[in-house]
């Protein structure tokens, strides 16, 4: 009997040698092709960095993945883009943190009006608890968040001259399809008015609109300096990209390739921020160029008018709260 025990003891030992030899083979063997979708122009330079993710990670891994980026909304518009995303039709989608509020309420808190104190504070919240957050948006979205591109503040381009918070009165400001981004402007006195992106230039140029925001360099890329001769610091919500996989998609992957795209993540991110510091300065010089007026309004009364977003957004995510003001002691 003891011999039998013995024999069995080595059978199964055996058998468990071959299925881990069986899994490392398997996942020694695997291969993926990633279709990228973005609502961002190509020559923006989030765009670019996204393809470099693919190539980079297609490098370490050999070849086992490939894939290209499908910029301006190829697949689709940004939910269009997170259906397919959900559906394993899009296997990554790159766009702004606080845009997926559209898909997931908890975004909402990114697109909370002058949520850092500053960019020292941004990059401690996202370098000291990364790990703890992107878990947390998993678990709370079914969005695996492996890397934050950074992004300038996002700023108001008018047709007219804005000065003072009262000069935004019922001002036409074009916004995105995003809870946050069209309270901001309600609480600032505008007139919020959602449209597509590729509609803006021409709503502009018309008088259907009086201004649109975003950040500077998706500005200069989408020509809108042309019709709007105005840029006025307004600094009012943060820009930062994101690559986002499908959570259960991303947890099948063979460990192996899950470290590689943290890895590529993490030396996007830093990239992102070399990019950003020269980004600002080159980006006001060329508006400069095209003989746009550069505005810097004093911000306390935007501020002030803003502040009831922290409380009004506070119940879709105060976990991801409490880690950003954290961040502002942490070390």
């Amino acid at each position: 009997m003891k011999a039998f025990k013995n024999h069995l003891s080595r059978v199964m030992i055996s058998l468990m040698a071959v299925m881990i030899f069986a899994a490392a083979a398997y996942a020694d063997d695997y291969k993926y092709h990633w279709k990228l979708a973005t609502t961002e122009a190509p020559d923006y330079y989030m765009v670019r960095l996204s393809q470099k993710f693919i190539d980079e990670v297609s490098k370490r891994t050999g070849g086992k993945v490939t894939g290209e980026v499908y910029a301006s909304g190829q697949l689709g518009n940004l939910v269009g883009a997170l259906e397919g995303l959900n559906m394993g039709n899009i296997d990554i989608v790159m766009d702004g943190v606080s845009s997926l509020s559209e898909a997931n309420k908890m975004f909402n808190v990114f697109g909370i009006a002058y949520l850092y104190d500053s960019k020292e504070h941004q990059y401690r919240f996202w370098d000291t608890y990364f790990k703890e957050v992107t878990d947390y948006i998993a678990k709370e979205s079914g969005y695996r968040l492996v890397a934050v591109i950074d992004g300038m503040n996002r700023q108001l381009s008018p047709i007219k001259p804005v000065r003072t918070i009262a000069d935004l009165k019922n001002l036409k400001v074009r916004v995105p399809t995003i809870t946050p981004y069209v309270r901001v402007w309600e609480l600032l006195g505008a007139a919020p008015v959602t449209m597509s992106l590729n509609e803006v230039y021409t709503a502009m140029k018309t008088g259907v609109v009086d201004a649109q925001e975003n950040d500077i360099p998706l500005t200069m890329a989408m020509g809108f300096y042309e019709v709007a001769p105005y840029c006025v610091l307004t600094e009012h919500v943060p820009y930062e990209g994101a690559f986002y996989f499908d959570e259960a998609t991303f947890q099948s992957y063979p460990e192996e390739l899950k470290q590689i795209i943290y890895e590529v993540g993490a030396e996007i991110t830093k990239e992102s921020r070399e990019i950003y510091k020269n980004l600002m300065a080159d980006s006001l010089q060329k508006l400069k160029e095209k003989n746009v007026e550069i505005i810097t309004p004093d911000l306390t009364e935007f501020k002030k008018a803003t502040a009831p977003m922290k409380q009004e957004y506070a119940q879709y995510g105060q976990t991801i709260l409490d880690y950003i003001d954290k961040a502002r002691t942490a070390e």
